[in-house]
């Protein structure tokens, strides 16, 4: 039998991490959407909401943060970051904690921790290792950034297994506006420039000190609400950060990318960044809005929608394909648009819990169709080496 590492999947980290969120996502909502129904058990001692969060973020996340990076450290360096073998048990490594939170008794408490605290800094040893042969200084940062997730993500663990009461709700708090500061920076490296490079009559004029302010204002918002809960400079931050981006979005000419659906997908997913920023700024000044309401713009928003746009924009250029969306693709971008929309709606006075429930099954699907579309694309060699 052909040795399972010596397959096109094993050959670039975006190929089994992106099939894996893509397959997850949809089996995190739909048992989340069960649980709520009251039909399925999730992990016996954990707080339900705290489940729903931690794999969204330590689980579905974690996997698409590993597929970008793998691959994109390949384009910066030159350098292969993982062999297919060393690539294959890492994935493994990802999937058994998957499995461990999603069925109730299948390992211990402690067993599972240890297994999904360790992706994360295997991550980072394997990024670590090139970006320093490399000497690639301005793509150093991933390596604090894993390590700080992998900080928050022990939080929770501390908290589940006892050891320190109360650290989840901060841990996964803190875990949100860390992704909303990677997809702030990652989203103003690459889309001005897919936009360019797409769009011939469109130029985005640099402008660094706005780049730098937007980045800059969005990492300040856990340091704000370390030194100060939510508090009156906790708003103010988030109003700052909120203007920035959206300013800093509004010079890329998003307008202009309506008939382009692996840009508007992008851009769609960055204004939802300035929407999260200025709902949560909204609770903290009274205005009736629940915090959680900006915490789902930047992750059913933001998150989900430049997840999905980046992992059909990546596998498409790695394996050689035209930049343009499958059929399919478009049709999961607009129902990952209507999740994004229809959860924030369960805020409004209109039935909630319908609400939810369409907004998860949409976001279920959304990404199922992406695993299905992108499947043969996944496994299969480049489509310039089948020519």
């Amino acid at each position: 039998m052909k040795n399972v590492c010596t397959l096109p999947f094993f050959s670039v980290g975006f190929r089994p991490f992106f099939l894996g969120a893509a397959c997850l996502a949809p089996v995190l909502l739909l048992v989340w959407v069960g649980f709520l129904a009251g039909h399925v058990p999730l992990p016996a001692g954990m707080v339900p909401v705290y489940w729903h969060a931690h794999e969204l973020l330590f689980g579905f996340t974690s996997a698409v943060i590993a597929g970008f990076c793998l691959t994109a450290v390949g384009n910066w360096t030159g350098l292969r970051p993982i062999g297919p073998r060393g690539l294959g048990a890492l994935f493994l490594l990802w999937l058994a904690a998957r499995l461990g939170f999603l069925l109730p008794g299948l390992l211990p408490a402690w067993a599972l921790a240890l297994l999904d605290l360790a992706f994360l800094p295997a991550l980072a040893l394997a990024l670590g290792r090139v970006l320093w042969r490399a000497g690639n200084r301005r793509n150093y940062v991933f390596v604090p950034l894993l390590a700080a997730f992998t900080a928050l993500n022990a939080g929770f663990h501390a908290d589940w297994l006892g050891i320190a009461p109360g650290a989840a709700y901060p841990a996964l708090t803190l875990s949100v506006w860390l992704v909303a500061l990677l997809l702030t920076f990652m989203g103003g490296r690459v889309i001005p420039f897919f936009t360019e490079r797409r769009l011939a009559a469109v130029r985005i004029p640099p402008r660094p000190w706005l780049a730098w302010a937007a980045t800059l204002a969005t990492a300040t918002i856990p340091i704000a609400w370390l030194v100060s809960g939510r508090s009156a400079l906790l708003a103010a931050v988030l109003l700052a950060a909120a203007a920035l981006t959206l300013a800093r979005w509004l010079t890329w000419q998003p307008w202009r990318t309506l008939g382009e659906p692996m840009l508007w997908v992008l851009h769609a997913g960055y204004w939802f960044l300035p929407v999260g920023f200025a709902l949560q700024a909204a609770n903290l000044l009274g205005a009736g809005i629940p915090w959680s309401a900006g915490a789902h713009a930047l992750t059913a928003g933001a998150l989900g929608l430049l997840a999905l746009g980046m992992m059909a924009r990546v596998a498409l250029g790695h394996t050689g394909r035209p930049m343009r969306a499958p059929r399919p693709m478009v049709a999961a971008f607009g129902l990952m648009l209507i999740a994004a929309a229809l959860r924030l709606g369960a805020y409004t006075p209109l039935p909630t819990a319908s609400l939810q429930a369409l907004a998860g099954l949409a976001w279920a699907l959304a990404f199922l169709t992406y695993a299905v579309t992108y499947l043969p694309i996944l496994v299969r060699p480049r489509a310039d080496a089948l020519a």
